[in-house]
């Protein structure tokens, strides 16, 4: 019986297999792990800037929209329901004429006179008679009146937090809506007729005011500097 002599050393470690891969680290996984965790932020700030510019531009277009249809119709009974039908159906059409998304949008019941209302997923909007003020005291609307349209986030969570102001006899502009907070239809937290004007300055600015709600106003076309 013969015995198997071993192999010299040299001879085995020429004939043992290769590792081609070494044991990956608990570092790489980690490192990989916040790679992921990194560019999934990324993402969903990315996304969540992109839903709020959807949500104001929808909620500005509303605005002018609103108002340029409110203007076509006029002399307009705020109390007549025929009317009110077709004005939304104006608004409807010139909305999806634009690229507007209108499936969403709905005509709220009337709320006092003087006034017609719409909401859609993430704006409420308003047509009404824009009276103008010399102080910060109610004042009294007719009806004759110029209009005006303004488009608020329809509540605290929207991704809109924009005010948009589009009157008839004055620039349309915008707020960043940081004083009062505008949300809702709740007459607390809405923009009362005619607040929303410039109020007379000692010293004018070219592009943004002060309401008579203390907000700052931006000019919506800001003029070009000459």
């Amino acid at each position: 019986m013969h015995r198997r002599v071993p192999a010299p050393a040299h001879v085995r470690a020429e004939a043992a297999p290769l590792r081609l891969r070494t044991p990956a680290s608990p570092a790489l996984w980690y490192a990989l792990l916040a790679t992921m965790l990194l560019l999934l932020t990324l993402y969903l700030v990315v996304a969540g800037a992109r839903r709020t510019a959807r949500a104001e531009e929808r909620g500005d277009l509303l605005a002018e929209l609103l108002l340029q249809e409110g203007t076509a119709v006029q002399p307009f009974d705020f109390d007549a329901e025929w009317q009110r039908q077709h004005l939304f159906a104006r608004l409807l059409a010139a909305a999806s004429a634009h690229g507007l998304f209108t499936p969403d949008l709905e005509l709220l019941p009337r709320r006092g006179p003087f006034e017609f209302g719409v909401v859609n997923k993430h704006y409420c909007a308003v047509l009404r008679p824009s009276p103008r003020r010399d102080d910060d005291g109610a004042v009294p609307i007719d009806g004759t009146e110029p209009l005006e349209a303004l488009a608020w986030p329809r509540n605290a969570t929207s991704p809109g937090h924009v005010v948009f102001f589009y009157p008839a006899d004055a620039e349309p502009a915008y707020s960043r809506n940081l004083q009062y907070a505008y949300a809702d239809d709740d007459p607390d937290r809405r923009p009362a007729p005619g607040r929303t004007h410039r109020r007379d300055e000692v010293a004018r600015r070219a592009w943004d005011y002060r309401g008579f709600d203390d907000e700052r106003w931006l000019l919506r076309d800001r003029p070009t500097p000459q």
